[in-house]
């Protein structure tokens, strides 16, 4: 009997798949129901079904997540998503990820029986196939590479087994290493790209007696017959590079450890293959080895104490000032504290696309006339979640910043008490303070203050506070409520903002408000 399993947070919709097909009669059996992804990730390592049947939108972990999760686990399994009209889309985006099918609720019978009789007849013939590699014992070349990647490493009583095997392939070397590439391609249900991209491979490692070419995971490799020198890794991953460009697809290259015997060669495939999962992080256009981990490490030592809260104010300022270098930089060191936090690569995206929102926020309250373009910075935004590497969104980011920020003036440099000024009287509802405006103006804050205050015969705070009363009767004069003028000049306690108003106008702000109705 083929293993079902049900996955829906719909009670009713379990049990009635569940009741209402004759499972036995088509050749299943359902073994277990589950309610939402968590759970059904549990009782798949328990049953081992062949098929999921799951629904698409559920708490927690969705459709699409828990499909990612099992083709990690399982790369064979058969899925059948459930979803509602609406999910159509999303429902696509689930085919892409090798789901056999989807069935829209509520699930018409005879659809579902359809898809399973299909099913049924593909599991059988997996089955065959499987069987009649286990009794034919062909090794080839590939399929021996394969059986070591994809078993336990070999006892001792195994190894001169493989030896053997290898030697009468021409596969019995000094040394060992594991080439992968991984190329994720526009069209994830298109095999056409590693099809030509592994007779490539053939023709350039195979052909010229370097190494063997072998195909697991989605992900091709090459079994190197001589240990990669680091000055050659530049070449081999540009002649790499040369045999995917035509295609338009994005690929990482990862080499593993060498080591000395083949029933090692796991161990070589295992640290290429963890490397490959870090591509966001460490892929800067080389091939990505261990030396990839020490130089992202390095990198990140200077990511400590970083205020995240603080990052979007202070590249808002370096952009409304058209600082580009500073603004590059900022962008650079929340990236790297980011990294350094633990997040990972959706994570990172997300906060980086909050970041952004802010910054445009901010800059349309400024330039209300940018308002016509929302719909291509919106677009900028999307482009952000389908970059590949960070290195990649940094430059798509710091694209989007200098859009806004050539947008916003023609450029030019301002002496920095201007600019300061300039910032205060057009952000004095803002939480600015002196700290941020000397980090994006690359100054000590010591040094900023006394060149403001030599400048201006103010101190910065006392400049901010007058700039503030001055707006705030101001809007006492247009009739505004004293709560509200405080929080529209930047004061969130109103007490605070009443002794500041009386400090420097010599009244209340009620008072002053008086005076001015009955003038």
């Amino acid at each position: 009997m083929i293993k079902v399993l049900i996955v829906d947070d719909e009670p009713k919709l379990r049990e009635g798949l569940r009741s209402f097909i004759d499972w036995e009669s088509l050749g299943y059996t359902v073994v277990d129901t589950a309610a939402n992804g968590n759970e059904a990730l549990v009782k798949f390592e328990q049953y081992k079904p062949d098929l999921v049947l799951a629904d698409i939108r559920m708490p927690g972990m969705n459709g699409l997540q828990l499909i990612q999760k099992l083709r990690e686990i399982d790369t064979d399994l058969h899925i059948l998503i459930l979803s509602g009209y609406a999910d159509f889309d999303y429902a696509k985006q689930a085919i892409t990820h090798r789901a056999d099918g989807y069935l829209l609720k509520p699930v018409d019978e005879d659809e579902l029986i359809s898809y399973l009789n299909k099913i049924k007849t593909e599991i059988q013939s997996e089955q065959v196939n499987e069987q009649w590699r286990n009794v034919t014992k062909v090794w080839t070349r590939e399929a021996l590479i394969l059986s070591v990647l994809s078993e336990p490493k070999a006892e001792d009583e195994d190894a001169t087994v493989l030896s053997k095997k290898a030697e009468e392939l021409g596969l019995l070397w000094k040394h060992y290493q594991v080439l992968l590439i991984s190329v994720q391609s526009q069209d994830e249900t298109d095999t056409k790209t590693l099809t030509m991209l592994k007779r490539r491979l053939m023709e350039a490692f195979e052909d010229t007696g370097r190494g063997w070419v072998f195909y697991m995971h989605s992900q091709m490799g090459v079994l190197l017959k001589e240990p990669l020198l680091s000055v050659e890794r530049e070449a081999i991953y540009k002649e790499i590079e040369s045999l995917v460009i035509d295609t338009g697809d994005y690929f990482s290259v990862a080499l593993g450890q060498k080591v000395s015997t083949f029933n090692e060669i796991g161990q070589s495939y295992s640290d290429a293959r963890e490397l490959i999962k870090l591509h966001f992080f460490l892929d800067n256009g080389m091939i990505l080895c261990a030396d990839s981990l020490s130089s992202a490490e390095h990198n990140n030592e200077d990511c400590v104490d970083i205020n995240a809260h603080t990052f979007s104010d202070q590249i808002y300022y370096a952009l409304d000032i058209g600082n580009q270098e500073v603004m590059k930089s900022l962008v650079h060191r929340a990236g790297q504290f980011l990294v350094s936090e633990g997040y990972n690569e959706m994570e990172i995206k997300r906060r980086f696309a909050e970041i952004l929102t802010s910054i445009h926020g901010k800059v349309l309250k400024q330039s209300p006339e940018l308002q016509s373009r929302s719909k291509e910075y919106a677009d900028y935004l999307t482009e952000i979640y389908g970059v590949r590497t960070i290195r990649s969104l940094f430059e798509k980011i710091n694209f989007f910043l200098l859009q806004m920020m050539n947008h916003l003036r023609e450029g030019g440099k301002q002496r920095e008490v201007k600019i300061m000024l300039d910032l205060i009287n057009r952000n004095f509802g803002d939480n600015l303070k002196l700290e941020t405006l000397s980090s994006v103006l690359n100054y000590n804050s010591a040094y900023l203050g006394k060149l403001f205050k030599n400048e201006t015969g103010e101190y910065f705070n006392t400049y901010l506070d007058k700039v503030r009363m001055e707006k705030a009767k101001a809007l006492l004069e247009e009739g505004f409520k004293v709560y509200q003028v405080a929080e529209k000049v930047g004061y969130t306690n109103v007490d605070y903002f009443h002794s500041k108003f009386r400090k420097y106008v010599g009244t209340s702000p009620s008072a002053y408000r008086k005076e001015v109705a009955n003038a």
